[in-house]
């Protein structure tokens, strides 16, 4: 049986309505199922409230402990909060740093969700996509798979129905967007070690 971390914040760990729900692990479950991929353990160690610069303190004991074979790595949403602003470089510094830690053959990272800064004024849109393009760039260094979450959100014509009333944390829509997109890529990750 092959075990999948999902490691991030709030949105990995499921905020719903004021509480945390298994919403994004259930959704995935189904989803694997409904491809026949079912035989998948899922441990989500996402966290409230985290930035990189938390994720790096807990990384042994909620990621490396578990002897996973895939890992998504998504934060960026609490790291581009001006309230408490990872820069830029310590981001990615960190971003790189889980990637050798955990071993790029098993990473799949997400770059920062689309937040509506309109409703998060301690969030900034242009810096949201400078995070992201970071991501993309650490991607193409190490030749993952990255799934480009915030561009995924904003070309798509009703981006707000992927978001809860507060324009940052996901709705249902979001989280089936979300788990969809995770399942596309670790379905192509099984189907890739299967033929090789």
């Amino acid at each position: 049986m092959k075990k999948l971390v999902l490691f991030g914040d709030s949105i990995t760990a499921g905020y719903g309505e004021e509480a945390i729900t298994p919403i994004l692990q259930n959704l995935i479950t189904e989803d694997l199922a409904a491809q026949q991929l079912e035989d998948i353990q899922i441990v989500n160690a996402g966290f409230p409230g985290n930035t990189t610069e938390d994720a790096m303190k807990r990384l042994e004991k909620d990621v490396l402990a578990e002897q996973p074979d895939i890992v998504t790595i998504f934060f960026g949403a609490n790291d581009t909060n001006s309230d408490n602003l990872v820069p830029l470089e310590k981001y990615a510094e960190n971003i790189e740093t889980m990637v050798q830690k955990i071993g790029a053959e098993k990473v799949i990272l997400l770059t920062p969700p689309y937040v509506d800064c309109g409703r998060k004024p301690t969030r900034d849109d242009d810096r949201i996509r400078t995070y992201v393009e970071r991501v993309k760039v650490i991607g193409e260094k190490y030749q993952l798979p990255v799934i480009d979450m915030y561009q995924a959100m904003v070309v798509y014509p009703g981006t707000d129905e992927f978001l809860q009333a507060d324009g940052l944390h996901f709705s249902r829509t979001g989280y089936d967007f979300l788990a969809a997109l995770i399942v596309r890529e670790i379905k192509g990750r099984l189907m890739t070690k299967e033929n090789s």
